[in-house]
């Protein structure tokens, strides 16, 4: 044993050798494969642009906006005792004037229909939307199908010529993503077609207050996303959409880290709305609820903060007919759970109007079950005021009920807003005027006003009532 211990000096060399030469050896495998995955990374990026690029549009159109032109003053300057006689009596100046919009949008039906947002078409008018780039470029006017402010989505067609049909990206599952996946974005930031821009999910949010909006269900992302990019699509690495990219948060209005989309799978749920009837049909149940918090659930017993607390119950509505109280605490609708507010509004919302609902309460510690039959919700989120106001955008006015004696002849139909640069601006309609008849119909209340407009085409013949006067005015419809 000891004459062998001469030896142990080289063995141990020998084997620091054979460590060091798998070291290396392994070093290089990992190498190796570390440089495939980034090569397949990147081959996955392009592979993104080189299928999606061609579906993704620009869109630009014409938005006609009101602007103070300029203020009556003294003539002598503010120091004028009379300047505030001037101020008062003569105000500002109004005038129009256009200007241009320019988002995103993305084919997702070979057909032509694009999906993009509600505010990139908001008053838009003159919408043309552009294939391409350098001489494959092609321009094509826009036509507004359907359009939805809740979730800020909107639908635009646009013909395609004999024996064309659109590229398309295939929508994926919103549902299925995970916070650090990779998200890719699309669009024309600042007018610049077809940016590509890298990043990750960075969260799911439920409720985010972004420029006085507040939206519902938003994907965070820090793939770079700028003014223009609204509209355009956020895809995972099977080149699937995702989201529609709509907003930033930005102290400086680009972009800082921070922005959001629409996941896909609520576009999903009123596409069919959209392309068949231009708008959004939801069911209404008629309370107003609120999240519960660790202090609520003290006060009222509950064993968790999960659920829905009713605050108030609509007079008339689904909630009301089927015995709904306030202080009810929603946790189910239908199949689905109701962890808060939010829930709840899509559960309903997602539920078409007259159908039967089960809803699961907690009242005084017990749990109960009530059936509702829900209403239809209304379109603007205005609710009660919506059923006293009716927007006609074809000519541009918002008319009201008359809730105020302006008319001794009867209940009458007031225009309460005229849209600036609308047709009827054009045709001399006022705030204020009283419209007794649609096309020789006569009008007393805004669902008799919605109806004379639905049958009009082309030209829309008003009778208006402005002062002691009576004078028949005809307006264009667009």
């Amino acid at each position: 044993m000891l004459r062998h211990r001469k030896f142990l000096p080289i063995l141990f060399l020998i084997f620091c050798f054979s460590i060091t030469r798998y070291t290396l050896h392994v070093t290089r495998i990992c190498s190796a494969a570390d440089a495939n995955v980034l090569s397949d990374l990147q081959d996955s990026f392009a592979r993104i642009a080189e299928s999606a690029k061609p579906a993704v549009v620009n869109i630009s159109s014409t938005r006609i906006e009101r602007t103070q032109l300029y203020s009556y003053r003294s003539p002598f300057g503010e120091e004028d005792p009379f300047d505030e006689f001037f101020r008062h009596f003569f105000g500002p100046e109004y005038g129009t004037r256009k200007q241009q919009s320019i988002g995103s949008g993305v084919i997702i039906d070979k057909r032509g229909y694009v999906l993009t947002n509600y505010h990139v078409v908001e008053r838009a008018s003159d919408i043309q939307v552009a294939l391409g780039d350098g001489r494959n470029k092609k321009s094509y006017p826009g036509k507004i199908v359907g359009k939805d402010s809740r979730t800020d989505l909107a639908v635009i067609k646009i013909e395609p010529k004999k024996n064309e049909d659109f590229p398309t990206v295939p929508l994926g599952d919103s549902d299925k993503i995970r916070i650090g996946d990779w998200a890719v974005a699309l669009g024309s930031p600042f007018g610049l077609e077809h940016t590509l821009t890298v990043g990750v999910i960075s969260a799911k949010r439920q409720n985010v207050t972004i420029q006085n909006n507040t939206y519902e269900d938003l994907i965070q992302t820090d793939a770079s996303i700028n003014p223009g990019n609204s509209g355009g699509p956020l895809l995972n690495l099977k080149g699937k959409v995702i989201g529609i990219n709509t907003a930033i948060v930005s102290p400086s209005g680009g972009f800082v880290g921070v922005g959001f989309a629409i996941p896909i799978n609520k576009a999903k749920e009123i596409l069919e709305d959209l392309i068949e009837k231009g708008k959004v049909t939801r069911g209404y149940l008629g309370v107003k609820t609120q999240d519960i918090t660790d202090e609520l659930v003290r006060s009222f017993g509950l064993p968790g903060i999960e659920g829905a607390l009713v605050s108030e119950v609509i007079q008339g509505e689904a909630a009301e007919k089927a015995g709904v109280k306030r202080g009810d605490v929603i946790v189910q609708a239908g199949d689905k759970p109701i962890q808060n507010s939010n829930d709840l509004r899509s559960a309903i919302g997602r539920t078409q109007p007259g159908k039967k609902i089960t809803l699961k309460i907690i009242r005084s510690k017990k749990e109960i079950a009530v059936e509702a039959a829900l209403g239809k919700a209304p379109e603007e989120e205005g609710e009660a005021a919506a059923r006293e106001e009716a927007k006609e955008e074809r000519i541009g006015i918002t008319v009201k009920n008359s809730k105020v004696q302006l008319d001794p002849l009867g209940k009458s139909v007031v225009v309460s807003k005229v849209e600036p640069g609308s047709s009827a601006q054009d045709a001399g309609i006022a705030e204020g005027d009283i419209i007794k008849e649609v096309n020789n119909k006569e009008i007393k209340d805004v669902s008799d006003f919605e109806s004379g407009m639905k049958d009009a085409k082309d030209t829309v013949l008003l009778l208006i009532k402005r002062g002691t006067s009576m004078l028949y005015v005809a307006v264009e419809l667009k």
